[in-house]
């Protein structure tokens, strides 16, 4: 398919119709879901031993397979002796928080549900991986 379809153009899939009457929504359609696989959100927990907040790392795709870490929030409010349950809490806020986005919501409402549960972003933040410290 040629990148510079005009919309009045007949549609490149052999309808008859005019692109701006066929698939020119698909095209976006595709389009929006390529841009949403650029963030994900990855739960976890943020602290030290005995002392463990539920986090949330926010990656951002540089590559195809390729992902940096882009911000981290913390929930400072709910802090846990054990890793898992940090884990766990996150989980559950981040599927609620994805609610919002299955309701047809925008990702600035994401993030104000996330802010209502006290998540908070964390400046010059730190990634520990966990297969480095064990025994």
């Amino acid at each position: 398919m040629k990148d510079n379809i005009g919309r009045n153009d007949p549609c490149p899939c052999g309808s008859g119709k005019k692109y701006k009457k066929c698939c020119i929504l698909k095209a976006h359609e595709d389009h929006d879901s390529d841009l949403k696989e650029l963030y994900r959100f990855e739960p976890g927990s943020y602290g030290d031993v005995g002392s463990f907040m539920p986090s949330l790392a926010c990656l951002k795709q540089i590559r195809t397979n390729e992902c940096k870490y882009h911000f981290i929030l913390v929930k400072p409010e709910s802090v846990y002796t054990e890793e898992d349950k940090a884990t766990n809490e996150a989980e559950k806020d981040i599927s609620d928080a994805y609610v919002v986005i299955k309701a047809g919501g925008t990702d600035a409402q994401l993030a104000m549900s996330l802010k209502s549960k006290g998540y908070l972003n964390v400046e010059n933040f730190n990634i520990v991986c966990t297969d480095k410290f064990q025994a």
